[in-house]
């Protein structure tokens, strides 16, 4: 047999540039019909061995990797059978079978896909950055004007046409939020927002946020209190900007869940039994708890709470606008090295935890 009139009917492997690497040739059945010198290197075994065997026998799950790298046409990373050892591996398919060029890989294939999806969710996010600004003019337009007609600044309108009015500005105010929220979970899945710390008053900051709400909350009828608990520690170093954003997405996700009830805020500072049940080293925490007994969450609720890319394919699609607000908490949440969850009791109360380092 000879090879090299087999590597240059490839038309796909410079022979010169190849025969330097570890070569295998085997059959559509997997087994090795010839190998280089380099082949019997790199496998830890001689010529005659690896002529005798299968590839299958060198490298794990082979035949899947071998049509997996003829159908993406670039190398994949195998490992070695019984061995932590990885190679990229390049095949071209012959008539005979086919032809395995090994060279030493110098990292394993879950990193490099790992590597691979940081970077495609970096540019999905810029995207969607440029996609929701470009988005933003258009419906701030259709947002003023129809505003503008609803308090008659176009004219007299007739009962009918005022209605239709007062829907398409409702509905370009709610599109407007849901791009907004669409923007800050791309802001915050490609980390733009840094964590600058600085010392600040806890308790002073949740005062500012609910103050901010008030209007939210007389028009809604919810009544809303701030509790701590004894020997509260109300000094952090932390950002504040970012535990602002946090509390105000949590309010709002709260307040959109209700017609009417109370919220209630508490602020501790968890023990050490607390921080071993979530899995959290021993330190300073602060946690604050938002709860309301009028917002009841069923288990579908609760499945895809943080996730948005999920829910789209459940049962639960309408609250889709929810999980993208909640998703864009978590990564604020988890920019300060904390952790937040929901917790809800049946027929008693909802809660959202957020758990920040001091």
């Amino acid at each position: 047999m000879d090879i090299k009139k087999i590597l240059f009917r490839t038309n796909s492997i410079d022979v010169e540039k190849a025969l330097p690497d570890a070569l295998i040739m085997c059959g559509k059945d997997g087994k090795i019909q010839w190998v280089n010198d380099a082949a019997a290197e790199i496998f830890e075994t001689s010529k005659m061995h690896l002529l005798t065997s299968k590839i299958s026998d060198f490298i794990e799950n082979p035949m899947n990797l071998i049509n997996n790298a003829i159908t993406i046409n670039r190398p994949v990373i195998t490992k070695a059978t019984g061995r932590e050892v990885y190679f990229d591996m390049t095949v071209k398919s012959i008539e005979e079978g086919y032809v395995l060029d090994f060279r030493d890989a110098a990292e394993p294939q879950p990193v490099k896909i790992e590597q691979d999806a940081e970077e495609i969710n970096r540019e999905k996010n810029n995207f969607l950055i440029k996609l929701t600004n470009d988005l933003k003019s258009p419906i701030q337009s259709i947002v003023g004007f129809s505003q503008a007609m609803a308090d008659g600044l176009g004219g007299e309108m007739t009962e009918q046409q005022e209605k239709y009015i007062r829907i398409i500005n409702k509905n370009s105010v709610d599109l407007m939020y849901f791009v907004g929220k669409l923007l800050e979970l791309s802001q915050t899945e490609s980390c733009l927002k840094q964590s600058e710390k600085k010392t600040l008053d806890i308790t002073s900051l949740v005062n500012t946020v609910v103050r901010f709400n008030e209007q939210l909350f007389k028009e809604k009828d919810i009544s809303i209190s701030i509790n701590t608990a004894d020997n509260f520690k109300k000094t952090i170093s932390s950002n504040e900007g970012i535990i602002k954003n946090i509390l105000q997405d949590l309010l709002e996700v709260i307040i959109k869940s209700l017609d009417m009830g109370e919220i209630h805020i508490y602020l501790s500072n968890p023990d050490d039994e607390f921080l071993a049940a979530r899995n959290l080293a021993p330190a300073q925490y602060t946690l604050i708890t938002l709860s309301s007994s009028s917002l009841l969450l069923s288990e579908n609720d609760l499945e895809c709470m943080f996730d948005p890319y999920k829910i789209v394919d459940s049962v639960n699609r309408k609250n889709v606008l929810r999980a993208i607000v909640l998703a864009s908490v978590k990564n604020l949440v988890q920019s300060l090295n904390g952790n937040v969850w929901v917790e809800s009791k049946i027929l008693k109360n909802t809660s959202f935890n957020v758990i920040i380092p001091n």
